[in-house]
């Protein structure tokens, strides 16, 4: 009896979500536009990228809108790094070609001359960051998994002792990136293999419809050893983006960054690795 008044409670609750027709119009309030910042200084040596937009709302469609005539700077020890805007990117920001960060290193941004409205063009937004060490990958490889229809993309390596360490992966595709956005990386932390060789960890798996990969396709991929900082607020970024669950849960907001001055985003310094491996099969090898 109890479960039949459940379940009548739950078809009443449902019959009420479906019978219901009445227009709603949402009332939001409009809040004051930000800055947002994007930036990366990698162990490559190449033109680093720091992208200004600005915040839009909610249910804003518009195209991301982007902040031309700033003066970027990273410091780093006693030099400064002029970053300098790209005539065909506006609000893209360049390193020059030869730079590359440093482990150990703190990478310290300074941003002036912000042109948005509330905005002094003389008010300074800040961010630093410290390059972690590079655990580089060993070897990686391609399997399937016929338990879940994916592409199982395994690395090997060997995880610094007495540390904790942070990772973020990409993969590349015949030099091609294909996990370009934040929720397609894999973020994790060494709580499970501290200190120990981590032999075959399950790093990505690929739709196999989606990702049509061929035989001899070079796949390359890259470990990125990020801050603990980062790593959270990549997770962050993930969750966000997957949408909220239950139903009812919160609404969304804007993730939590580390650029002062109430902008919003994220500007880190990471050490890189990469490994190339061939793709040997083809998916009817597998079905």
């Amino acid at each position: 009896m109890k479960k039949a008044q459940i379940f009548c409670t739950f078809a009443l609750m449902a019959f009420a979500l479906l019978s219901c027709e009445e227009e709603i119009n949402l009332h939001l309030k409009t809040s004051a536009t930000r800055l947002v910042v994007g930036g990366m200084i990698t162990s490559d040596t190449t033109q680093h990228i720091i992208t200004l937009t600005q915040s839009a709302h909610y249910f804003d469609s518009t195209q991301v809108k982007y902040i031309s005539g700033a003066l970027v700077e990273v410091v780093v020890a006693d030099s400064t790094v002029v970053f300098t805007e790209s005539d065909e990117h506006p609000g893209w920001y360049l390193s020059p070609e030869d730079f590359y960060g440093v482990p150990g290193n703190e990478y310290r941004l300074r941003i002036t001359n912000v042109g948005l409205p509330g905005i002094s063009t003389d008010e300074e937004f800040t961010a630093s960051s410290i390059m972690p060490a590079i655990a580089p990958i060993d070897s990686a490889s391609i399997g399937y998994s016929h338990e879940w229809d994916l592409w199982k993309i395994v690395i090997s390596a060997q995880d610094p002792a007495d540390q904790r360490n942070y990772y973020m992966f990409s993969l590349q595709r015949n030099g091609r990136q294909i996990t370009k956005s934040l929720k397609e990386k894999t973020i994790l932390d060494d709580r499970l293999f501290d200190g120990k060789y981590a032999s075959e960890v399950w790093i990505f798996g690929l739709d196999t419809e989606e990702y049509d990969f061929q035989p001899n396709d070079t796949l390359t991929m890259e470990c990125y050893n990020i801050t603990k900082e980062f790593y959270y607020y990549v997770y962050a970024v993930q969750v966000e983006m997957q949408g909220s669950n239950p139903l009812f849960s919160g609404s969304p907001a804007n993730v939590p960054g580390n650029i002062s001055n109430n902008a919003l985003g994220y500007f880190t310094a990471c050490g890189v690795s990469r490994v190339d491996f061939i793709n040997p099969y083809r998916i009817e090898d597998f079905k």
